[in-house]
């Protein structure tokens, strides 16, 4: 008997692009076999094994495979496993794995301020995520810092959740962040982007991606405080 486990999670069937899973087999059925594995991938889908040979590849028990999906839609990719002992080949054990492309993030223009001066609020555009199924909410920590991209975070961190997997925009209240102090640039700082999973029950959500994923994110929105200007004095003559 050949039993396909995946490592993390039996019931996560959903990953993001960029993400990596173990999968492996129950070494108690059949001791001794050699485990042979393969990914069999839509075109779109660069998903690899990362442990020595891509695509096909022959390892006791487990393999790491790396998700790619470089479309702006879902893919299904399948990992197979197959055992042979003693010249005797099992059945092919399948599992269909949903990859789902990055979101993407759109920011407004930089604002530049006087000092004394509010920052506007404005408006954080997401997209490339709505194909995701059994979705409630995506969910971004975020941060103002001072000075550079890691800098002192202003006022802690904020959050923000797109309801709804049509709903591509949210709206970041800068009344957040207050004390803007003169000749600084606030650099706006992703801190989490993850999901929710919809109910208890449904397939669950890709999760939250990692940090490497969260880099990659556009980070440059930044706020400039302008040193103030003296009011002028008026002189008679």
């Amino acid at each position: 008997m050949l039993v396909l486990l995946a490592s993390s999670a039996m019931a996560q069937q959903k990953v993001w692009t960029g993400t990596h899973k173990y999968f492996g087999v129950d070494s108690t059925a059949n001791r001794g076999a050699t485990v042979t594995w393969t990914v069999v991938k839509p075109t779109g889908s660069t998903s690899v094994q990362t442990d020595s040979i891509p695509t096909v590849h022959t390892r006791a028990i487990f393999t790491r495979i790396n998700w790619v999906n470089g479309t702006a839609a879902m893919l299904v990719d399948t990992v197979k496993v197959t055992e042979t002992l003693n010249g005797c080949v099992s059945s092919i054990a399948s599992k269909p794995i949903e990859v789902y492309p990055l979101p993407t993030l759109s920011l407004p223009t930089n604002q530049t301020i006087c000092s004394g001066a509010s920052a506007l609020d404005f408006n954080l555009t997401i997209s490339n995520y709505t194909s995701i199924s059994a979705m409630a909410n995506l969910t971004i920590s975020y941060e103002l810092r001072a000075g550079s991209a890691t800098g002192t975070p202003l006022g802690g961190t904020s959050t923000a959740t797109l309801t709804g997997i049509n709903s591509g925009t949210v709206s970041i209240p800068a009344s957040t962040w207050t004390g803007l102090v003169a000749s600084t640039t606030y650099y706006f700082v992703i801190t989490n982007f993850g999901s929710e999973i919809a109910a208890a029950g449904s397939n669950p959500a890709p999760g939250n991606l990692s940090i490497a994923a969260i880099a990659a994110l556009p980070r440059t929105y930044t706020i400039t405080v302008n040193p103030a200007i003296t009011t002028p004095t008026i002189i008679a003559y």
